[in-house]
């Protein structure tokens, strides 16, 4: 797992790099640079930007998934803001008292959902979806 202080190890190994380069570069004096040599440069770069950008993925990906968002994932959690979704588009587009209420149902019981795991007891409206 990559820590934080890795992370910005990485990235300050990548800007020291190419300050020492720079300073190669420039104690070299006014001798053009060859294409071969600029090449190289943006080779360099383009590699510890790449570096950087898999140092900091595999950072992102070892992190331990909470159990609200592994719910919001989850075949019930999708379902649940699926009908949220539907129910605010159709609010939306339908406004009335009835259809405001209903989104709030849809829409909080996806909430409850990910907040707690539990689903809350069905109402006559909970599973509906707009018409």
């Amino acid at each position: 797992m990559f820590s934080k202080k890795k992370a910005i190890g990485v990235a300050i190994a990548a800007f020291l790099a190419a300050v020492a380069l720079v300073l190669a570069l420039e104690w070299r004096g006014n001798q053009p640079v060859t294409g071969d040599e600029a090449e190289t440069v943006v080779r360099q770069g383009d590699l510890n930007a790449q570096r950087m950008q898999d140092t900091l993925t595999d950072q992102i990906n070892s992190r331990p998934r909470s159990e609200a968002q592994l719910r919001m994932e989850s075949e019930t959690g999708l379902g649940l803001s699926r009908n949220c979704i539907q129910w605010t588009e159709f609010a939306d587009s339908h406004p009335t008292e009835e259809n405001r209420e209903n989104r709030d149902r849809a829409c909080q019981r996806y909430r409850d959902y990910v907040e707690s795991g539990v689903l809350p007891e069905e109402g006559a409206n909970a599973e509906a979806t707009p018409r």
